[in-house]
């Protein structure tokens, strides 16, 4: 099978995740004992971190920083959704690339919604099929709710390569793969 669509799709759907980590049989240590303190100011040590583009290694098929500032090679959908009213189900989500709020790196860029309560969908094409055969598929991504969220998810979408499939008629119920 041949994957060469990547597909990130932002709100359409809810997810709510909640962790708890408790093991009872996991020994822990006590390094209140042997620490000194250091009193750090947050403001300083964020201004000497230094961000510098990730050079990926091995094998890639996608990689995406947003360090140019600019959605070069991303296609906004322009699908809507079945069985809507028309000014509600257009996707016409406003997406920009901006720095993080809070604990920010200065100059670590990502991906950010602009519009509340609006459909959102952006793709990209890998740079070459990828073929499961001998080797796993490893997918890796971050995500921020810069302002939190209300309703929605952050989603990734790996589509089969097929004749049909067009970009900018992404949407919720487009058939993945992968999610």
């Amino acid at each position: 099978m041949h994957f060469q669509a990547f597909w990130l799709c932002l709100g359409l759907l809810f997810i709510s995740i909640n962790a708890e980590f408790m093991d009872d049989d996991v020994e822990t240590e006590d390094f209140e004992e042997n620490s000194e303190e250091i009193d750090v100011n947050e403001s300083e040590l964020s201004s000497e971190i230094k961000y510098k583009t990730p050079q990926p290694i091995g094998e890639v098929y996608f990689a995406e920083t947003f360090d140019s500032g600019r959605l070069a090679g991303w296609v906004l959908s322009k699908a809507k959704k079945d069985d809507m009213d028309e000014e509600i189900s257009i996707y016409d989500g406003r997406w920009e690339i901006e720095e993080l709020k809070e604990n920010q790196v200065p100059g670590d860029r990502g991906l950010v919604l602009k519009s509340r309560a609006k459909h959102h969908a952006i793709s990209a094409v890998l740079a070459k099929p990828f073929i499961f055969a001998d080797k796993p598929l490893i997918v890796q991504y971050e995500v921020n709710f810069q302002d939190g969220i209300d309703c929605g998810g952050a989603y990734i979408k790996l589509l089969a390569d097929t004749d049909d499939l067009i970009l900018e008629n992404f949407y919720d119920k487009t058939s993945y793969i992968i999610m």
